[in-house]
């Protein structure tokens, strides 16, 4: 062979060579990490997730709280009242109520729960602890109660909140079967925005695979002052302020890499006179579930694959990302690995309603995507809102980690806004994050 024919060989076959490698590496770079087995699958489910009766503070009985959530077109309940000692959750009766509104009602999805006191905070921190229906006894809800609940107790120790999480772990059968756990109202009694990040990554690094995130959307939407939020910080259109809007706590923690979810709008529901909405009456979840079931709904929770709502201006909500070469889209909750300036074809998709939730001509305005990186967080877009009910928007994958969330608006004149958040689809967690200008 001459020798001018080797080395051409020779170099076609190190080119060939090289865009293999390099093939390997993009594809290594271009992935969905931390995906969802009912991506395409599943069942959308409006839920109600903090509600309360005579078992705490409520003042309707737990059947009573279930036929009108029925009413109002919910899917799934859970029912958490409060683990103050004096009160009477997390006993036999409380079970054996529960039990029975599930036998009465079995096209419901029915979670049973509590409103967990957290330590240290003596009262002041609530959050809401939903227990799949393996651990639905006394138990279990009632040593947690006995044990881990803060309500005018003095130091707890070892029972602290490091201790509840621990318990709370060795209680899964299975890698993420357990509890799960959502702080509830965050800013209502905080002095500021840094404290309820501060509580925020307490609870992140204390409840690691139990703790999931927040509510995002107090209730308590008919009181006076708005989400009984009567001190420093106020709710921001209905929202909670350290939580919804771009570059509060919320913000941090996601720029930080931590998946943590804020999408979450519930009633709080006690009685229509304390200044409250029925279960889905106004506020509601909608929970993309691998099926409709407690455990199909815990594990969505947990995967962030759920939609806050006010007003029921929108449902079904489906945030996603798409870049080329991968098999799929991602879904909130979601990860995608990628390359530096790959472009990202996001789209929000929802149904809106003819009427809203008062039964009055219904709309969305406006779609806001946020981006969120190591230079905090800001508004990528601000569309209208289309016909289709479909709206796209491209964006270049800067370097480092960044996440990207969504929200709906309908202008109300008069204000608030009503509004829909959703929770965020995340890129390249594991690198340092990134800087969203330019």
């Amino acid at each position: 062979m001459p020798t001018y024919v080797a080395a051409a060989t020779a170099s076609v076959a190190l080119t060939l060579g090289m865009w293999a490698i390099a093939i390997s590496q993009s594809a290594n770079r271009l992935r969905i990490d931390d995906g969802v087995a009912w991506h395409s699958t599943g069942v959308w489910l409006k839920a109600e997730t903090h509600v309360h009766t005579k078992f705490s503070d409520g003042l309707h009985a737990v059947d009573e709280v279930i036929g009108r959530a029925l009413a109002n077109g919910c899917d799934v309940v859970a029912v958490t009242d409060h683990a103050d000692r004096q009160m009477t959750a997390a006993t036999a009766e409380y079970h054996a109520a529960i039990a029975a509104a599930r036998v009465a009602h079995p096209t419901l999805v029915l979670v049973t729960g509590l409103e967990w006191n957290v330590p240290p905070a003596r009262g002041d921190d609530h959050a809401v602890v939903l227990f799949p229906t393996a651990l639905e006894s006394v138990a279990v809800t009632g040593e947690f109660k006995r044990r881990f609940d803060d309500y005018d107790r003095g130091p707890l120790g070892a029972d602290g909140v490091s201790g509840a999480f621990a318990w709370l772990r060795t209680l899964a059968t299975v890698e993420g079967s357990g509890p799960i756990v959502f702080l509830n109202h965050p800013a209502r009694k905080a002095a500021d925005t840094a404290a309820v990040e501060r509580r925020l990554r307490e609870l992140l690094e204390a409840g690691s695979g139990i703790f999931a995130g927040v509510e995002g959307a107090p209730g308590h939407q008919k009181a006076t002052p708005l989400g009984a939020y009567g001190g420093a910080m106020k709710p921001d259109d209905r929202w909670d302020s350290a939580i919804a809007p771009p570059g509060g706590a919320w913000d941090a923690r996601l720029a930080a890499g931590d998946k943590v979810w804020g999408a979450l709008s519930t009633a709080d529901f006690h009685a229509e006179r304390s200044g409250d909405y029925w279960p889905c009456q106004f506020s509601a979840t909608w929970i993309h579930a691998p099926d409709r079931s407690v455990a199909g709904v815990i594990k969505a929770l947990r995967a962030g694959t759920f939609v806050g709502v006010h007003g029921g201006i929108a449902e079904q909500i489906r945030l996603s990302a798409m870049i080329r070469g991968l098999p799929r889209a991602a879904l909130a909750g979601e990860s995608i690995v990628a390359p530096a300036g790959a472009r990202v074809t996001l789209e929000l998709r929802a149904t809106v309603p003819g009427v809203d939730w008062s039964g009055q001509p219904n709309r969305v305005d406006e779609v806001e995507f946020i981006g969120i990186g190591q230079d905090g967080a800001r508004s990528l877009a601000r569309l209208p809102w289309p016909p289709t009910g479909v709206v796209t928007y491209e964006v270049a994958v800067p370097a480092g980690s960044f996440a990207i969330r969504a929200r709906g608006r309908r202008i109300v004149e008069e204000g608030p806004d009503l509004l829909f958040y959703t929770n965020p689809v995340f890129f390249n967690r594991a690198e340092s994050p990134a800087r969203l200008g330019g």
